[in-house]
């Protein structure tokens, strides 16, 4: 499946992110990463829900992707393909 296997190419300036560790259910530096920058665009996202209710966490990371912070975007991204793999029990690399 090679629609699996893609990774894009972060862009210059973008900061990078440890590979997330199996078997987490978020990399915790990414999801903090992800809430101050959502938080810098005036929305409050908790942390908590993010680990405890799914149809909350995959509305944030919707609502991420629309905004028109690159940064935000490619982190969303990355978590969104994170949190899919996790729950389909395919192995994932970062």
């Amino acid at each position: 499946m090679a629609h699996l296997d893609h990774q894009a190419l972060p862009l210059a300036g973008t900061p990078t992110y440890a590979p997330f560790p199996a078997g987490t259910d978020w990399p915790p530096q990414a999801l903090q990463a992800f809430t101050l920058l959502m938080a810098g665009h005036g929305h409050c996202v908790s942390g908590s829900m993010m680990l405890g209710d799914r149809l909350y966490a995959l509305e944030q990371l919707s609502h991420a992707h629309t905004m028109a912070d690159e940064e935000l975007r490619l982190l969303a991204m990355s978590l969104f393909r994170y949190f899919e793999h996790q729950r389909s029990g395919l192995s994932y690399t970062n």
